[in-house]
């Protein structure tokens, strides 16, 4: 049976008229008449009866009405369940990020597993700045100024940067109340930073120039060694901020305004991302930008 001819029944019976029927369906009046006198020879049955004032199922068109809007809404929910199958994305995403950043990661894997069943997600953490490219890497979520320019990238988040530094600390070295005063204490420096290194205000106006007493290669790192007694460290505020709330750390010098980390999302090439990558970019963004957020100015 034709849906679309079945489709012209139902809508004249349930309007009562060809005119109206063609009008709701886009099509002319003698069409939808044709489309009906088609399906009755078809069927070899009368299915209307016609006159000038009305138009009325026959009992087998009363049969047929019944049956057939339910036959056209199933087509209709099969029609949106394939379309939506065949929206759906599918294969294998492998992102990369650094091992600081793991726990909020994870949180937006998880979330985009759930909106793209059909996905699979192969999750590599590593302090390693690897190559997406000879790595077969989809997405790099990472924190750092040294970018490859054959990549592009968007920024996800913003996060301020505090220094803390453990209790025991502070209570045999003081609490600075200025900046100038942290060049004479210890510091929690990363390795990649060039040695002596510059602390530097987010507005450039204040700066303070020291050398650094240990050195780690990730934020996790650093914070662990503030929780030892090591020394002050300047860390995204993601990182610290738990151990200051639990009064594990103490954050130093509240007012001052450093620079702000920037987390950003990079994928290999020039061109646009592909539809699984930018789906998990544009969640990132949604999730990752409801987290803490530099403060006001």
């Amino acid at each position: 049976m034709n849906l679309a001819r079945l489709e012209v029944f139902v809508t004249v019976c349930a309007t009562r008229s060809f005119t109206r029927a063609a009008d709701q369906l886009a099509i002319t009046k003698s069409a939808a008449s044709q489309q009906v006198a088609t399906l009755e020879r078809e069927l070899g049955v009368q299915l209307l009866h016609r006159s000038t004032r009305n138009l009325a199922p026959t009992d087998a068109g009363a049969a047929l009405l019944e049956e057939g809007q339910a036959l056209l809404d199933q087509a209709q929910r099969l029609a949106e369940r394939t379309m939506r199958q065949a929206a759906q994305l599918s294969g294998v995403l492998r992102v990369t990020s650094s091992e600081d950043t793991a726990v909020a990661v994870a949180a937006v894997i998880a979330d985009y597993l759930r909106l793209h069943p059909g996905m699979q997600v192969e999750y590599r953490p590593s302090d390693r700045l690897l190559d997406l490219v000879a790595d077969g890497l989809d997405l790099s979520l990472r924190a750092t100024t040294r970018r490859d320019s054959s990549l592009r990238a968007v920024t996800l988040a913003e996060y301020d940067v505090w220094c803390v530094a453990s209790p025991q600390y502070l209570r045999e070295r003081g609490t600075p109340r200025r900046l100038a005063e942290l060049a004479s204490h210890a510091w929690i420096a990363f390795t990649l930073i060039p040695h002596p290194w510059t602390l530097q205000t987010r507005d450039g106006k204040q700066s303070v120039r020291f050398q650094r007493t240990v050195s780690t290669s990730s934020s996790a790192g650093g914070r662990a060694l503030a929780l030892a007694g090591a020394g002050l460290f300047a860390g995204p505020r993601f990182i610290v901020e738990a151990e200051v709330d639990a009064g594990r750390l103490v954050r130093i010098l509240p007012t001052l305004k450093l620079p702000v980390v920037t987390l950003y999302a990079a994928w290999p090439g020039r061109g646009e991302p592909p539809t699984k990558t930018r789906e998990f970019i544009e969640l990132a963004k949604a999730r990752l930008g409801r987290g803490p957020k530099p403060a006001p100015q």
